[in-house]
């Protein structure tokens, strides 16, 4: 499948960095010029798309590695949601 892009339609707009660096995300330096310029290269999507999608494949990929982190998850979701009494215990720092 091909798409045809008139030369027209790229213009400045193609070359023109992203209005926003990340900073609002406080990403800080060089990930928030990471994510701008890949925001560009990747058909200029939003930066909280590419969070979005970034996230969860973080968070999926974590809790698939972790089956304790897994359950603790689930635990937490729970208790939010209001299923569940708190199962999640405070550790103290030792001396």
């Amino acid at each position: 499948m091909y798409i045809v892009v008139h030369r027209c339609t790229l213009g400045a707009s193609a070359r023109r960095p992203p209005r926003t660096t990340g900073s609002r995300l406080n990403l800080g330096e060089p990930l928030a010029s990471d994510l701008a310029d890949f925001c560009v290269a990747h058909y200029r999507a939003s930066e909280i798309e590419i969070v979005r999608v970034a996230l969860r494949a973080f968070i999926d990929a974590r809790l698939s590695a972790e089956p304790e982190m897994k359950k603790r998850f689930e635990e937490a979701r729970a208790y939010r949601l209001g299923r569940s009494d708190p199962k999640v215990v405070a550790l103290h720092k030792g001396k």
